[in-house]
């Protein structure tokens, strides 16, 4: 297991175990099976199952409460969860603003850089209505070692809850 050929082999364990904390952790996320995607056969990171996108969508401004909780927990989490990529789209009335978060290499260095920065990359354009996270690296064909990355689904859970997402039903 973790070779990648261009065909699905599933969600590697951190996506896994991101899955499951959500849905424990995120009253909507739960309730709404619909909210979360991993796999899909398009030849990206998600086909690799690396990727999860949360679909929320920053113009309502109850799940851009709940995305940008969401988003808090995750980076005050990075060190346990070691995600490569966060990527989400904020909107300032009508006009979006694209951004990343650089978490493990390739994007965010050793130790990440954890805070938003603005992109106008074509790849924020396709994030406007969900938060993106991945355990990307270099290789394709290969998970890296921090997408078997697992243990963490407590202290996210608990990190949601400090961040008051249960609140945001």
């Amino acid at each position: 297991m973790g070779e990648w050929s261009g065909e699905s082999q599933g969600e590697c364990p951190a996506i896994k175990e991101l899955k499951e904390a959500l849905r424990l952790g995120v009253p909507i996320l739960g309730s709404n099976k619909g909210k979360l995607g991993t796999i899909r056969n398009d030849g990206s990171r998600h086909t690799a199952g690396l990727a999860m996108d949360i679909m929320l969508d920053s113009r309502d401004p109850v799940e851009k409460t709940i995305a940008d909780r969401i988003i808090d927990a995750l980076v005050k989490t990075h060190g346990q969860m070691k995600w490569a990529d966060l990527i989400y789209t904020d909107w300032d009335g009508k006009k979006p603003v694209y951004f990343h978060i650089p978490g493990m290499p390739p994007y965010g260095g050793k130790n990440g850089m954890l805070k938003k920065n603005p992109t106008k990359s074509t790849l924020g354009m396709k994030h406007q209505n969900h938060i993106h996270i991945d355990w990307w690296a270099y290789n394709p064909n290969k998970w890296p070692a921090h997408a078997r990355t697992t243990g963490f689904k407590t202290a996210l859970i608990a990190e949601l809850q400090k961040e008051g997402v249960e609140s945001t039903k």
